[in-house]
C-alpha cells in the first residue's frame, strides 16, 4: 500500500477504481489514508485491536475535509490504540435493533426469489408471527421458537414445518449480515435450531395421488358437463403435457408455435429456471387450437389464470370422480402413464422439466435432447389416455386394430394350415401399416 503525505489536491485527483478497492496511507499520520473505490473516495482509519487489524471508515472525502478527516482518525486511531474495537460496536448494536420485520426485508431484498415464492415467504412470516414483527430478533429464543411451532402444529403440522424453515432461513442470513469485519457473530446461534435438537420437525408424507384406471371415463365426462371450457381445457392440459399448474395457467399464446407443433414453458415461470420447449400431441395441439379459436385476441391461452378461481369446478369435478383430486396429481397421473408407456427414464425427467440434480451424465444428456425426440413418445402416452379414458378417437381405434392384426398373424406363424393365406394378410397388414 502507497504511503504518500496526503495533501487535500492529491486526494481530490485520485482516480476512481475500475474495480475492486485500492488504498494510500499518510506519512505524517500512521494509520490514516484513504480508501479508493469504483464510485467513491473515504477516509479511513486503521489500527490493530486485540491483536486484530481493524479499519474505521471517517467520511467520504467529498463530505468532509481533510483537516477534519485527519482530526477524526486521530480520535479511532487513539481508541483502537485503548482496545475499542469500533466496527464490533457497530456490529453489535446493529444486531441488537434488528427487528424480525427488518430481517426479513434483508432477506427477501438480497436474496434471488421467485416472486412467488417471495410472497408466499412474507405470507408465512406476516401470518404465524405477526406479534414478533417488531420485536428485536436477539431477544427471540429457543423456547419462544419451540413453543410457536407447538401452537402451529395444531393447525396444520405442514404449515409449522414451512412456517418455521422461512424463519430459520431469516435469521440465518441475519447473523450473517450483522458480523464484523473480522467474521464474528454479533447474534446468538439460531434458535430455530432448537426444533432440530428436539426433532421436531414433522416428516413430511410423500403424495402419490394419482387417477385410477377407472377414474378416466368419470374424469372426462366431468370436464365435458362442467360448464366451464376454460377449465375443462385447462384440467386436460395439466393430464396431457404433465405440467405443473403455473407453467400452464403461465401459458401465452406467443410461447405457442402452431407451425412446428411445440410450445415452450419460459425459464421465468419453470421452476427449476430454465426454458423447456415440448412438442405438442395431436390430442394437446386440437385443445390449443380450441383455445386460439375461443378467444382470438387473448394473449393468455386460459386468460388471467392467476385470478381464474376454479375451486367450484374442481369440487364438482373431486364429486363426479369420487376422490379429492389435485391439481399435482394430474402431473404425476401423466408421469406415470409415460413410466407404464416405458419411455427411457432420461426422457421422461425431461418430459416432466425436471431438474438431473447431481447427475453429470443425464444433465449433460438431458441439455441435448430436442424437442423432436420426445414427440412420438408424447404422442404414446396421450393415445394411452384416450384409451383409459375410452375416447372416441377414431384414428386410435385403427391403430389399435392394425396392431392386434399384425399381432395375430405374427401368431397364425406358428401353424401351417394358415400358410396359404399368410402371404395374403401379410399384404394386408403391409398397406394398413
Amino acid at each position: 500500500m502507497p504511503r504518500v503525505a496526503l495533501k487535500a489536491e492529491y486526494v481530490r485527483d485520485l482516480p476512481l477504481t475500475e474495480s475492486g478497492q485500492q488504498f494510500v496511507f499518510d506519512t505524517g499520520l500512521s494509520g490514516f489514508g484513504v480508501r479508493i473505490g469504483t464510485k467513491a473516495k473515504s477516509y479511513i482509519a486503521e489500527s490493530r485491536v486485540a491483536g486484530r487489524t481493524r479499519r474505521v471508515t471517517i467520511g467520504r472525502t467529498d463530505q468532509l475535509t481533510l483537516n477534519d478527516a485527519r482530526r477524526l482518525a486521530k480520535r479511532e486511531l487513539a481508541d483502537m490504540a485503548g482496545g475499542v474495537d469500533r466496527n464490533k460496536e457497530k456490529a453489535e448494536e446493529r444486531a441488537s435493533t434488528l427487528s424480525l420485520a427488518e430481517a426479513l426485508d434483508l432477506y427477501l431484498k438480497d436474496n434471488d426469489l421467485k416472486a412467488s415464492t417471495a410472497v408466499e415467504n412474507r405470507r408465512l412470516i406476516n401470518g404465524d408471527f405477526a406479534d414478533w414483527l417488531d420485536r428485536d430478533i436477539k431477544g427471540l429464543t429457543p423456547t419462544m421458537i419451540v413453543r410457536r411451532f407447538d401452537k402451529i402444529s395444531e393447525r396444520s403440522p405442514s404449515v409449522a414445518n414451512h412456517a418455521c424453515w422461512v424463519l430459520r432461513a431469516v435469521m440465518n442470513y441475519a447473523r450473517v449480515v450483522t458480523k464484523t469485519d473480522a467474521g464474528e457473530f454479533t447474534l446468538p446461534p439460531n434458535p430455530c435450531d432448537r426444533l432440530t435438537d428436539l426433532n421436531r420437525w414433522h416428516k413430511s408424507k410423500a403424495r402419490t395421488g394419482k387417477l385410477t384406471k377407472d377414474q378416466y371415463p368419470a374424469f372426462f365426462a366431468a370436464l365435458q358437463d362442467a360448464g366451464n371450457p376454460v377449465f375443462a381445457d385447462f384440467m386436460e392440459l395439466l393430464l396431457r403435457a404433465g405440467l405443473r399448474r403455473n407453467e400452464a395457467a403461465s401459458l401465452l399464446f406467443t410461447d405457442v408455435d402452431f407451425e412446428s407443433e411445440t410450445f415452450t414453458i419460459r425459464a421465468e415461470v419453470s421452476k427449476n429456471g430454465k426454458a423447456l420447449t415440448l412438442p405438442a400431441s395431436s390430442q394437446v395441439l386440437a385443445l390449443l387450437y380450441r383455445r386460439r379459436e375461443a378467444a382470438p385476441d387473448a394473449a393468455q391461452v386460459f386468460g388471467d389464470a392467476k385470478r381464474f378461481d376454479p375451486r367450484k369446478s374442481l369440487a364438482r369435478l373431486r364429486e363426479a370422480i369420487g376422490s379429492d383430486l389435485t391439481y399435482h396429481d394430474l402431473r404425476r397421473t401423466f408421469l406415470s402413464v409415460a413410466e407404464e408407456q416405458a419411455v427411457p427414464y432420461s426422457l421422461l425427467k425431461k418430459m416432466g422439466n425436471h431438474s438431473a440434480g447431481n447427475d453429470v451424465t443425464l444433465k449433460h444428456y438431458a441439455n441435448t435432447v430436442e424437442h423432436e425426440t420426445l414427440r412420438p413418445y408424447m404422442q404414446r402416452v396421450n393415445d394411452q389416455i384416450d384409451r383409459l379414458g375410452k375416447i372416441d378417437n377414431p384414428a386410435l381405434k385403427a391403430l389399435d386394430a392394425v396392431n392386434r392384426l399384425k399381432k395375430a398373424v405374427g401368431e397364425l406363424k406358428e401353424f401351417g394350415q394358415y400358410q396359404h393365406r399368410l402371404g395374403e394378410l401379410q399384404r394386408l397388414v403391409a398397406e394398413l401399416g
